[in-house]
């Protein structure tokens, strides 16, 4: 022990003097004496150890002031320390440095440097069995050491924290992991306050903060309290009867402190497992059985009000409610609720799936021409396909569906294949003739003269971006997402594709040519040479361009390739095709074609990598994106009545036969390959949405056919703009006329200035109240400001604040923050009067 004391004092020697004083002067005040007898024994560097006794004030002070007016000096007083009044030593006092004290908290105060340490001795006595242990010595004043200014009450608050493991300096915040600990039926940290702290003071603070008030408080009492005074306030005090006696009033405080909880991101654990106890207790699953969708969605303290809303929806979609407007609306809403990320796919899913039946509600295919009928699937009917594929990649990433997500996902597969894709397939083969081309939209046998050749002859290099069954709803999302990059100038037009449509076939319409032929052993070759893989392409492109530098290349080479590598790849080219099989590669195999549409988002994200990197690192300015063939996919089974016998052909797949029988047969399209060397090839495509009885393999994703899905072949071309700014964020305004602030409940109203398009890219807002310190005193609310609507009254944006009730003073200016959650420098601040009524 006296090592120990004695290395306090010499740390306490050896810290840096403030720039006003040459030396240092401690007072040590030992009443009882305990430490005279081992202070002869403590060697101090550089200090002179004296001890005072009544008899010789005068003699110490003329020692210290006159004859070593720059030493050192440790003063050992074996008394209690006098009135000011009555101690010759008290000027000197003054000016010296703290007091030393060997007791613990003295300790502590000490290393946060605070003078005046009398008004803390009552800690001392209250939080004694705290102070004997050094590891939570330590970690209290790690806790303290940031704050501005130590006083007793954060020193209790500091020592709350530390024994149930506060990260934040706040009573909130060391409340949340009591909560947290009992909701996993723990008990470690109440202990800890119970042997080590004040339950009594806990109590105090929870019946200031939220007035709180039980005859045998506890903490599952209190978190329901919490809890249904929020869900009371989300519901208008719609909450069953025996609520009432538990509800906290005045509701402020306890709105905000859940809010903020439900904000704070590095909190999302604690409070997913205290609401999940909370609501096992409340039986807030009962609580919502019978209630309307718009009840649900006022709510989002609990899951289960998300699990009800789903829940509600699917299963009045599957019944046939048409009130798709407003459930779309109020499952949008959802996205800024605390339980989104865990139901997101969900939403999503009811959402297209609302799109879906929506568009279906009103779907005429009517065409009365091949034309009219291509312009119509171009423009619209895609969009059904596009829905379709998006409601399944919501679908599978939901973890588990419940019975009547699963019903509406039948109802959505029966309306998208008898009331969609049937008919449009039975319209088009009504329509189409029975020789090629079928449209006069330009083949993908012409790109490369037609869409190539004059920016070759121009001396602009070209990239041709060729992606294995990239349908054209695909391209045009991909359009959409490219358009809102300024730098990309994009234009999208439908080819029509090679019938058949499939990837041999296809891919070598792309390249530059005289002849393609089909040779004996049913491999496709362009000019003598054959054209499968990236390697034939190289050799083909060698050959029909010799005056020209061209490159073949794999995506997934160039993607895994640095700026050096491709710069010297592409130095000096003229014409370079690169190659990506996601889509086609997953579809294809009967155990992975039901991934098909995860595929399609793994493309989306590689194309516009590959186009932004090449635009980057080698200045490409000509892209061209475009594909071998589309396809067809349903999630549901074929049955065998979908299926019709396929007859023998030199190369023959489920959905087509080629041979030199030109006989045509029930259920069959026909046509003569004459652009197909040798002339005498034909083609036979099953009927509509038919497929080839085949063994083995998939067939919920085929090719091949003449369907608009599988023939309509997307050319996207892509030209980057240098030195284009990128797509400003659309501006977001506060409508409400706000100066004086005179209510604890606030709804604001904002306007999206500009909709949402190529040029102005959706904004999240976050807005709430600071007082005159820059202290936030409300919840928070978040906004998005995504609307592409034209009409300005239809991009109003609202929201509620409620102001904490224990703000003071009750008048003084604040702030009304309105903050980009993209970025933390976007920042608008209002200052406004606050002029609250007192809460009685």
């Amino acid at each position: 022990m006296a090592a120990d004391t004695q290395t306090l004092l010499q740390q306490r020697f050896d810290a840096p003097l403030p720039d006003y004083q040459q030396r240092r002067i401690i007072f040590w005040y030992d009443e009882n004496q305990d430490y005279a007898q081992e202070l002869a024994a403590y060697q101090l560097n550089n200090v002179v150890t004296l001890t005072v006794t009544p008899n010789n004030y005068f003699a110490i002070k003329y020692q210290l002031e006159v004859k070593q007016p720059t030493q050192n000096f440790l003063l050992y007083l074996p008394m209690n320390r006098p009135e000011p009044q009555s101690d010759p030593l008290h000027d000197i006092y003054l000016y010296s440095q703290p007091e030393f004290h060997v007791d613990r908290l003295s300790q502590v105060l000490d290393e946060l440097h605070v003078a005046d340490q009398d008004a803390y001795r009552g800690t001392l006595l209250v939080y004694k069995s705290f102070f004997e242990n050094k590891q939570r010595q330590r970690s209290l004043v790690a806790l303290l050491q940031n704050e501005t200014e130590i006083t007793p009450d954060k020193l209790t608050l500091g020592i709350f924290l530390v024994l149930v493991g506060g990260k934040r300096f706040s009573f909130a915040n060391g409340l949340i992991y009591l909560l947290a600990e009992w909701a996993q039926e723990k008990a470690a940290a109440w202990q800890k306050l119970v042997r080590f702290g004040s339950v009594k003071w806990f109590w105090q603070q929870v019946s200031q903060e939220f007035n709180y008030q039980a005859e045998q408080p506890s903490l599952a009492d209190l978190a329901c309290a919490l809890f249904a005074t929020k869900t009371a306030a989300e519901f208008n005090d719609k909450v069953p009867k025996n609520w009432q006696n538990m509800l906290l009033r005045p509701a402020n405080n306890t709105i905000v402190f859940i809010d903020q909880w439900q904000n704070a991101r590095d909190l999302t654990t604690e409070y997913e497992v205290v609401a999940n106890r909370v609501s096992d207790l409340l039986r807030i699953t009962a609580f919502t059985r019978g209630k309307s969708v718009d009840f649900l969605a006022q709510g989002n303290t609990f899951a289960a009000y998300d699990v009800a809303l789903i829940t509600l929806v699917a299963q009045q979609l599957t019944e046939g409610s048409i009130l798709y407007d407003d459930y779309e609306l109020q499952l949008i809403k959802r996205r800024t609720v605390f339980w989104n990320d865990h139901f997101q796919a969900s939403y999503r899913a009811l959402i297209q799936a609302i799109r879906l039946l929506r568009s279906l509600a009103s779907l005429t295919i009517d065409a009365a021409t091949v034309p009219a009928l291509w312009r119509q699937y171009q423009e619209q009917l895609m969009q059904l396909d596009q829905v379709y594929r998006k409601f399944y990649r919501a679908f599978d990433q939901i973890s588990e569906p419940n019975d009547e997500l699963r019903a509406l996902q039948q109802k959505v597969e029966h309306f998208y294949t008898d009331g969609y894709l049937q008919p449009l397939a039975q319209r088009w083969d009504s329509l189409i003739g029975a020789e090629l081309p079928l449209t006069s939209a330009l083949p993908t046998t012409a790109f490369y003269s037609k869409k190539v050749t004059h920016l070759v002859n121009d001396r602009r290099r070209v990239f041709v971006i060729v992606v294995d069954a990239l349908r054209y709803e695909i391209a045009s999302q991909l359009q959409d997402e490219l358009n809102r990059n300024q730098q990309f100038d994009t234009q999208l037009e439908a080819l029509e594709g090679t019938i058949p449509s499939y990837t041999d076939l296809g891919m070598a319409a792309l390249l530059p040519h005289q002849q393609i032929a089909l040779n004996t052993k049913g491999n496709i070759e362009v000019d003598g040479q054959l054209s499968a893989g990236v390697e034939n392409r190289q050799r083909i492109l060698t050959q029909e361009l010799p005056d020209l530098k061209v490159t073949a290349q794999t995506a997934k080479s160039i993607l895994a390739a640095n700026r050096d590598q491709l710069r010297q790849l592409y130095k000096g080219t003229d014409v370079n095709y690169i190659y990506l099989d996601t889509i086609d590669a997953r579809g294809d195999n009967a155990k992975s074609e039901d991934e098909v549409f995860a595929a399609v988002d793994l493309v989306l994200q590689q194309l516009q990598e590959l186009v932004g990197t090449l635009a980057r690192y080698v200045s490409a300015t000509n892209f061209f994106i475009t594909a071998d063939h589309g396809f067809l996919y349903t999630r549901q089974a074929l049955t065998k009545l979908d299926k019709i016998a396929q007859p023998a052909g030199i190369v023959h797949k489920r959905r087509f036969v080629i041979n030199t029988d030109k006989h045509v047969a029930g259920n069959t399209h026909t046509f003569a390959l004459s652009g197909l060397t040798p002339g005498n090839l034909a083609v036979h495509v099953p009927a509509e949405l038919l497929r080839y009885a085949v063994q083995g393999g998939g067939s919920k994703y085929v090719h091949g056919g003449t369907t608009l899905q599988e023939m309509m072949v997307p050319l996207l071309t892509i030209k980057t703009e240098r030195n284009a700014r990128s797509p400003q964020q659309v501006e977001v305004v506060l409508l409400t006329e706000l100066t004086t602030v005179g209510s604890y409940n606030l709804t604001l109203s904002f306007i999206q200035i500009q909709p949402v398009s190529n040029l102005r890219r959706s904004k999240r807002i976050l807005v709430y109240l600071e007082d005159a310190a820059g202290k936030t005193i409300s919840n928070q609310i978040t906004l998005i400001a995504d609307y592409h609507n034209d009409s300005i009254q239809q991009r109003i944006l609202t929201g509620k604040l409620i102001i904490t009730n224990d703000i003071s003073p009750r008048y003084q200016q604040g702030t009304l923050v309105i903050a980009n959650a993209a970025d933390p420098a976007d920042r608008q601040r209002q200052t406004i009067s606050l002029d609250l009524p007192e809460i009685k």
